[in-house]
């Protein structure tokens, strides 16, 4: 790599997660044409475009997608060499680790996560944001999350995925609900209709399956979150199809019921996934083990 600097490579890790040169070039207080200088030199010397311009700012072409992986991996370990941070310590570290999970995630997986943390890892912070699954591979790769809970499997090579425990899924309705009862016909069930959580959220199981049977359901709303669906269910005569260690929680938030779905879903695999570096981030193997541990033992 004779003509190919350190600087260049934060330039092309930076415009592949920015797609701006603007925004690239503040981050690396440079000037934009020093920025965009910089992009004409990565071009010269991988011999493609590397980004074209998009509606959306820039579009990496293929080369680059296949590059940055690697690049953002080199320049990881060229950082914690250098600084002195490919070391752990629980005990002393303040780190913020960035989880990615759903509401539900939140509900069940989250507190058995923070009081490990609280007792092993006291200076430790967590970040918890909503799982967005189309973006979660992309946020693992550019370090905008450490770890995301989540039941889609997340198939890249890069990623790493962890299995933590198997997961079902019930009908939930209101407690007095007229026509539904414990076991309900599919004719009965298809004759309602129901609320969906947004596809977002990865839990899309109930629907597939109904559509491969050619029995669509009834959708009134699409709602972002699942915390809403005791109140929704129990206010109206809507059906809901929830994951059936929610049930507790759920039925305790609102008088709601669980019924049993009269079509089959095979059970889901709940896993943890991180991404899979060249060199292990002793940080967030550390995270990866400690959940691992806590959530494959108590479930």
């Amino acid at each position: 790599m004779p003509d190919l600097d350190l600087n260049l490579v934060k330039t092309f890790v930076l415009l592949y997660e920015t797609r701006s040169v603007t925004r690239t070039a503040e981050a690396l207080f440079l000037t934009q044409p020093s920025a965009s200088h910089a992009l004409r030199r990565l071009r010269r010397h991988f011999g493609d475009e590397l980004f074209v311009r998009s509606a959306d700012g820039l579009r990496p072409t293929e080369t680059a997608d296949g590059m940055y992986p690697r690049l953002r991996q080199a320049l990881e370990v060229i950082t914690e060499t250098v600084s002195g941070t490919g070391a752990f310590d629980p005990l002393t570290s303040q780190r913020t680790f960035r989880i990615r999970a759903t509401d539900l995630g939140e509900m069940i997986l989250l507190p058995a996560v923070l009081a490990a943390l609280e007792a092993r890892a006291p200076h430790c912070r967590i970040e918890v944001a909503p799982l967005d699954f189309a973006d979660a591979a992309q946020e693992l790769r550019q370090g905008r999350a450490d770890a995301v809970l989540c039941t889609p499997r997340l198939d890249a090579p890069d990623i790493r995925r962890d299995p933590l425990f198997q997961e079902r899924y019930v009908g939930l309705c209101a407690t007095d609900h007229p026509r539904i009862g414990d076991r309900p016909e599919l004719g009965e069930y298809l004759a309602e209709r129901h609320i969906a959580v947004a596809a977002a959220a990865g839990h899309v199981d109930a629907d597939q399956v109904l559509a491969r049977l050619g029995h669509p359901r009834d959708i009134v709303v699409h709602v972002p979150h699942f915390a809403v669906l005791p109140e929704l269910v129990a206010r109206t005569g809507y059906l809901a199809v929830v994951p059936s260690r929610a049930v507790r929680a759920f039925t305790r938030a609102a008088p709601a019921r669980t019924f049993t779905l009269p079509f089959d879903i095979p059970p889901v695999e709940v896993a943890l996934h991180t991404y899979r570096r060249t060199l292990p981030a002793p940080a967030v193997e550390w995270l990866r083990a400690t959940i691992t541990g806590l959530l494959t033992s108590s479930h």
